[in-house]
């Protein structure tokens, strides 16, 4: 199961890369992970079995730890020029 959510995101992230300038690539898929973790946690507060709602939040979990790590590789300048405007000079 895990494999195949790292496998979608791999295959979300080659999607997006045509889309999203590459300075903004690591912040899209940070931020797709800390979704797909979210939506994880959640579906794992819905499931009534002890057993399988343990491993969707250890799912969740290792989903955000995976986050927090691609996350310490963002330069504060790259999530800048996500917020500003093409028209401005840098």
């Amino acid at each position: 199961m895990f494999a195949g959510i790292l496998l979608v995101a791999l295959i979300a992230t080659v999607g997006i890369r045509n889309v999203v300038p590459a300075d903004a690539l690591a912040p899209a898929i940070v931020t797709l992970l800390f979704g797909v973790a979210a939506l994880t946690a959640g579906f794992a507060l819905i499931c009534r079995r002890d057993r399988f709602r343990i491993m969707w939040f250890d799912l969740a979990g290792s989903l955000t730890f995976i986050g927090v790590v691609i996350s310490v590789l963002i330069e504060p300048d790259q999530m800048v020029r996500l917020f500003t405007l093409p028209d401005q000079p840098e």
